[in-house]
């Protein structure tokens, strides 16, 4: 890691620390930043590769500039990353200041962009949204800026703000939580369940089932109700 991003990232450690009055902020930072890379990365590539592979491409959905396309998405699903963690650490009280944690979290998660007038503005709007108006309002913007994500199993779309509120839970150590999520995420795809190796448990920020692809499920799990 380079010595920017060391120093960058021991500034938010101390941050959180400060303004939280606790002495886990890298534990926590650590945690949650797995959490949230792993299910950033799984998440772009269901709607992206796993497309293309399983129902193959349409080159009219196909992306003039693939690596700005990534960029873009991923910028996206870090926006939405930020207020589903927030609203979660809100509802249960992780932090002193909801603002405050919307503000940190964008900064470690976006860094120099958390300051933009159009991500702080998106952010706001999201914020001010109940959940499935949020959820359903991050779908279209994702379909604008990846169309191929409209070919993406809905049952995705559904997950993906549990596994998010999942990732934020297990960071704070809110075992309790995290396990009550995964029942919902359960509940809305039953096959979760069935993995042999994992069996839908909650798995520690950064871990990846081999075998189902948990915490973010491969195409064959997201369609095994189809």
């Amino acid at each position: 890691m380079p010595n920017d991003e060391m120093n960058r990232r021991a500034g938010i450690v101390d941050d959180f620390e400060r303004h939280e009055k606790r002495p886990d902020g890298q534990r926590l930072v650590t945690s949650l930043d797995s959490g949230l890379s792993i299910l950033r990365d799984l998440f772009y590539g269901r709607m992206h590769f796993d497309v293309e592979t399983m129902v193959g491409t349409d080159s009219m959905l196909m992306p003039l500039s693939e690596p700005k396309t990534q960029r873009a998405t991923k910028i996206q699903i870090e926006i939405f990353q930020i207020v589903e963690s927030v609203v979660l650490a809100e509802e249960r009280r992780y932090v002193r200041d909801g603002q405050w944690y919307s503000d940190w979290l964008a900064r470690f998660r976006l860094g120099e962009m958390a300051v933009k007038e159009k991500i702080v503005n998106e952010i706001a709007t999201f914020r001010g949204m109940r959940p499935d108006g949020r959820r359903l309002a991050f779908m279209d913007v994702l379909m604008r800026v990846l169309p191929e994500s409209r070919k993406a199993p809905l049952v995705l779309f559904q997950l993906v703000p549990l596994a998010i509120r999942i990732a934020t839970a297990v960071a704070f150590q809110d075992v309790a939580t995290a396990a009550e999520i995964r029942r919902q995420q359960k509940a809305i795809l039953p096959a979760i369940a069935d993995c042999p190796a994992c069996r839908g448990d909650v798995l520690d920020n950064g871990e990846l089932c081999d075998v189902c692809s948990n915490p973010m499920w491969a195409y064959k799990w997201l369609t095994a109700a189809d």
